[in-house]
C-alpha cells in the first residue's frame, strides 16, 4: 500500500493505492489549515481502509514548487511517519502531477503554479515516448508573460488558472477543463510507483521541498 501527500498549496490532497486500485482519495480546500486538518484526514482515510502505518510500503510526498508553509507541513509529517516507522519515502514535483493528470495533445504543455506576488511558475512539457516529458527547467514568470510566450505555436495550459479570461488566449491556446487543474494524490503515487518498484528513493533526511521565489 502506498500513501500519498501533498500539500504544496491551499488545495490538499491525499491518497491510499496498493497498485491494484485507489483504495481511498481526499482532496479539499485547506487554505492555511494544513497543519491542523492533514492528520486528521491522513488518520481517518487509514482507518476507512483499515490499514496501519506499518502495513505502507511508501509514501509519496509533493516537494514543490509551492507554498513555502504548505510544502514543509506535508514534507514533515511524510518524514516523521518514514522515519519512525522505516517507510521508504519518494519526492515528486508538483507541476509533475500536474503533466501526468493531462491527456495527450499535439502542442507544448504549460503547467502553472501560483508563486504569490502575482507571480506564477511554469513547467514546459513535450510528449514523448507515451509520456509528458519536461523540456527545461521550471522558471518564474507572471500571466502577462505567459500571453506573450503562448502567442506562436500551440499551448495546452493547466494547473492554477484562477480567473484567467480566455480571451486573453489566442486560438492556438487550449485551457484545461477544470477537474484536471486541481492536483490529486492517486496521479502522484502513479509517478511514484515506479520509483519504489525500482528502488529510487529519497533519503528522509535529506529530501527538502523545492522552492522558486521571485528575487
Amino acid at each position: 500500500m502506498l500513501l500519498g501527500i501533498d500539500t504544496a498549496n491551499e488545495r490538499a490532497s491525499v491518497a491510499l493505492d496498493d497498485g491494484r486500485e485507489i483504495n481511498s482519495e481526499h482532496s479539499w480546500r485547506s487554505g492555511n489549515n494544513h497543519t491542523v486538518e492533514l492528520a486528521s484526514y491522513v488518520n481517518r482515510m487509514m482507518i476507512t481502509a483499515d490499514v496501519n502505518a506499518r502495513s505502507l510500503r511508501g509514501i509519496a510526498v509533493a516537494i514543490g514548487p509551492g507554498s513555502f508553509t504548505g510544502l514543509r507541513i506535508g514534507l514533515g509529517f511524510s518524514k516523521g511517519l518514514s522515519i519512525a516507522y522505516s517507510i521508504p519515502l519518494v519526492g515528486v514535483s508538483t507541476l509533475d502531477i500536474l503533466a501526468h493528470m493531462q491527456p495527450k495533445v499535439e502542442c507544448v504543455l504549460l503547467t502553472l503554479i501560483s508563486a504569490g506576488r502575482k507571480s506564477i511558475v511554469s513547467g514546459r512539457y513535450i510528449w514523448h515516448s507515451g509520456g509528458w516529458k519536461t523540456d527545461g527547467a521550471p522558471y518564474i514568470t507572471t500571466w502577462q508573460e505567459v500571453v506573450e510566450e503562448t502567442k506562436s505555436g500551440s499551448f495546452y495550459i493547466c494547473g492554477e488558472l484562477g480567473t484567467v479570461d480566455r480571451a486573453e488566449f489566442g486560438e492556438n491556446v487550449m485551457l484545461a477543463p477544470p477537474p484536471l487543474n486541481v492536483r490529486r494524490a492517486s496521479y502522484m503515487i502513479a509517478i511514484a510507483r515506479k520509483r519504489f518498484d525500482t528502488g529510487d528513493l529519497d533519503e528522509p533526511n535529506a529530501l527538502s521541498p523545492f522552492y522558486l521565489r521571485t528575487t
